[in-house]
């Protein structure tokens, strides 16, 4: 193949953007159950191995820590149990492997067969990527892996969940909610709004525009069912999406 050249006599630029277009994201699986872990291997190959591939399956806790290090994939997907403990720890320590290194370690996406909100609000504090339950489609996994890669902020997560597991509501019922999660920015920006801060107090604080917190108000209020920071607050903490004691907890840590 004839090398591509540009007008200034450089060579190979346009092969080497081309190569990076193609790089396959790299997945590394970890799930304590085999057949599943094969299974979503298998078809992750079948249906999208132009775009994806896996570079490695095994168990949660050690193993999984240990792949990551010695692969460094672009993305982690990983079941959890309902303490998140295993998780957490497991997080920690491929974070702290990753410490002096160039790369931020691989975008997370959690594998789970429980449909809690409150479990939902604990994993995006982890900073989780996406929500998948394992009901999903193949499908649906796959965007997340993409939304995951592209997201270089970290500021939206994807869930997929069944219909109506996480419905938000103005009664609780689910029949007037948007039935959307929150992202995990649109939890900080309600949490500080639960503080009394105004806009561009609170657009200082997470060193945003305060046209940017705008946006994300007006994004929260319909999903929520809310027409009002009150009321969003008051969803919020009827959800338990955050507790009185951390609005307090948080305003004593800056007097």
């Amino acid at each position: 193949m004839k090398p591509s050249s540009s007008d200034d006599g450089s060579v190979g630029e346009t092969d080497g953007r081309e190569q990076r277009r193609r790089r396959r994201v790299e997945v590394l699986l970890a799930d304590d159950h085999t057949m599943f872990r094969e299974g979503l291997a298998g078809m992750l190959a079948s249906s999208y191995g132009d775009e994806v591939e896996v570079v490695g399956k095994t168990n949660t806790g050690q193993q999984a820590v240990a792949l990551a290090q010695e692969n460094n994939p672009d993305v982690l997907i990983m079941q959890v149990d309902k303490t998140l403990k295993q998780a957490k720890n497991t997080l920690k320590q491929i974070r702290e492997g990753r410490e002096g290194s160039s790369s931020s370690g691989p975008k997370v996406i959690i594998l789970t067969m429980f449909e809690d909100p409150q479990l939902l609000r604990k994993i995006m504090e982890l900073g989780a990527s996406a929500y998948i339950h394992k009901s999903a489609s193949v499908e649906e996994l796959f965007s997340a892996v993409r939304s995951a890669t592209l997201d270089a902020g970290g500021e939206h997560v994807v869930v997929a969940m069944p219909q109506g597991a996480l419905e938000l509501s103005v009664d609780g019922s689910g029949e007037d909610g948007g039935g959307r999660a929150l992202s995990k920015r649109e939890l900080e920006i309600l949490l500080l709004t639960a503080r009394g801060m105004r806009n561009h107090n609170i657009a200082s604080q997470l060193d945003i525009t305060e046209g940017t917190v705008k946006r994300h108000l007006a994004n929260i209020y319909p999903k929520i069912g809310a027409s009002s920071r009150g009321e969003a607050v008051r969803l919020a903490l009827e959800n338990e999406w955050f507790t009185i004691r951390e609005i307090e907890a948080a305003i004593d840590d800056e007097v």
